[in-house]
């Protein structure tokens, strides 16, 4: 059961992400559809349409004589229903297909970040300690120069040494039968190059430092307390928490330069794909359900945020 004190804040934190959610995520269908309603290719969405509103006379018809908001509205309403028509280019249920390519990207992200923490423990607990100062600058050093190098120009280097030196070939060939070893790879390079990392050492190093030198934090270890049960709520859980809802956006776009080199049949490589062939079912359905992802996944993350810290909620 929740604290009375606390249903307030939650409450007020979920209508304000509620509200900012539907917000963003009617935005993002609006310029992406007004975007594909005025390029190039225009039977194209006249067919989308027909399909979905199941009105083939739609199609039919000499000129495309529907206005962008009628347009709109057509998909909209179709999309809410949770009928995203069906792939040119695949002949597949988009929401089948989509939902099928994000669980895979989730798979890189969160294997990524979770690598990230694992790799992180060791580091911060060595920075802040002070313990092993050359150790730590050459580590610093070798984070900061990975994240500053261009994913592509990573993840070529990478492909060539596992090839060349390990005979271990990572691409992706088979998407039905993808083994760890495919896996492997594009799961380090998010790691450790698209600055994540980076960014989680620095922030987790400056904020435990900060918590230590706290008055608390000094009369718990005076009285012989947990010093890491008083600080790892403020120190670690909210710069984690503020890290992972700010950076879910960010690893979604890195992932498509990985999933396009790697060949890893994600959500970015299906994009990607769905422009190259002008699929425009396939094409708004990855987008939005790549928005709500995005969104979801914030969403949590204040809530588990507010939780444990309902004073968030005034931010």
């Amino acid at each position: 059961m929740f604290r009375a004190g606390i249903i307030k804040p939650i409450s007020k934190t979920l209508f304000k992400e509620l509200f900012a959610s539907v917000f963003i995520i009617l935005a993002l269908s609006v310029i992406i559809f007004s975007l594909v309603y005025i390029s190039p290719g225009e039977s194209l969405l006249q067919e989308y349409l027909s399909n979905i509103e199941g009105n083939e006379d739609m199609y039919l018809d000499e000129e495309f004589n529907i206005s962008l908001y009628q347009a709109y509205m057509s998909w909209f309403t179709a999309t809410i229903g949770g009928n995203l028509g069906i792939s040119n280019s695949t002949g597949l249920p988009v929401l089948e297909q989509v939902l099928e390519y994000t669980s895979n990207t989730l798979y890189l992200i969160f294997s990524a970040l979770f690598l990230s923490f694992i790799v992180t423990a060791p580091v911060v607990t060595m920075i802040v300690s002070g313990s092993h100062p050359i150790m730590t600058r050459m580590l610093n050093t070798a984070t900061r120069l990975l994240s500053f190098l261009p994913l592509f120009w990573l993840a070529y280097i990478l492909i060539y040494i596992s090839t060349s030196q390990f005979d271990y070939y990572p691409l992706a060939m088979d998407y039905e039968d993808i083994s760890a070893s495919q896996f492997l790879l594009p799961v380090i390079l998010l790691c450790f190059g698209s600055g994540v990392l980076v960014e989680i050492i620095q922030q987790l190093s400056y904020e435990v430092r900060r918590v230590l030198s706290e008055e608390y934090i000094l009369c718990a270890r005076a009285k012989g307390a947990s010093v890491f049960k008083h600080m790892f709520k403020e120190g670690i859980a909210f710069p984690l928490l503020n890290l992972l809802s700010n950076r879910v956006a960010y690893l979604f776009g890195a992932t498509i330069i990985i999933e396009q080199i790697f060949n890893w049949p994600g959500i970015g490589r299906l994009l990607w794909q769905a422009t190259q062939d002008r699929d425009i079912p396939l094409l708004l359905g990855a987008v939005i359900i790549s928005g709500c992802v995005i969104r979801i996944s914030h969403f949590i993350t204040r809530v588990i945020y507010v939780l444990i810290n309902p004073r968030a909620s005034h931010e």
